[in-house]
């Protein structure tokens, strides 16, 4: 089932890092001629968030490319024809969830200054492009067994205290099932804005603020 293919994919990887030499090498905003960026695309909402990064990002006179992954097996009108956004899908993915598209294996190809992972979940297809990318500083949030980022940003505590906040602000639900699952996925949203908002601002800063 799932897992033995999680197994064999994990396994796959490991075997052509065995293979790969990267050198790493620290770089900050004002030095990174070619950054890449990795997201899940799959809420819409991220787009947006990731659109506005990008505009700050393109004032530093850095290339940038983007590439996003959609967990559907079809990619919605709105992710198509964005200028300077590539995305994949799971129909992009063998049977062990490796990307095997044209654009996702240009984009392992390419030799970024900065690779960010905007990812908040574990995802093994965003994981193996990080992995096997050859670019020489990567970045991404904390996680205990990532093995692949260079600079981590734990965001543990502010999902605490968003969670907090949210409790104390959260009205009183009335028993009505429908709405009660509205305001689930309303909340599942805001969750994932309000964390990918703090991830980008952290990882803007470090990279600003860090010394070749």
């Amino acid at each position: 089932g799932e897992r033995i293919k999680d197994i064999i994919g994990a396994r796959i990887l490991e075997k052509k890092l065995r293979n790969q030499k990267r050198s790493v090498a620290v770089c900050n905003i004002k030095n990174a001629q070619h950054i890449g960026i990795l997201y899940n695309a799959t809420e819409y909402v991220s787009f947006e968030i990731i659109k506005e990064f990008t505009k700050k990002l393109s004032q530093e006179n850095s290339t940038i490319s983007i590439l996003g992954y959609v967990n559907s097996k079809k990619l919605i009108d709105h992710y198509l024809y964005r200028k300077g956004f590539d995305f994949f899908s799971q129909n992009d993915l063998n049977w062990y969830y490796r990307p095997v598209s044209a654009v996702t294996e240009e984009f392992i190809r390419k030799p970024f200054d900065i690779l960010i992972d905007l990812s908040l979940e574990p995802c093994f297809p965003i994981r193996y492009i990080v992995a096997l990318s050859p670019a020489t500083f990567k970045v991404g949030k904390f996680s205990p067994d990532e093995k692949h980022l260079d600079l981590m940003i734990d965001i543990e505590k502010e999902k605490e205290q968003m969670e907090r906040v949210r409790e104390e602000i959260a009205p009183h639900r009335k028993d009505d099932k429908k709405s009660e699952e509205m305001e689930k996925e309303i909340e599942k949203k805001t969750r994932m804005e309000l964390q990918l908002s703090f991830l980008i601002t952290q990882i803007m800063h470090y990279l600003a603020i860090l010394k070749k």
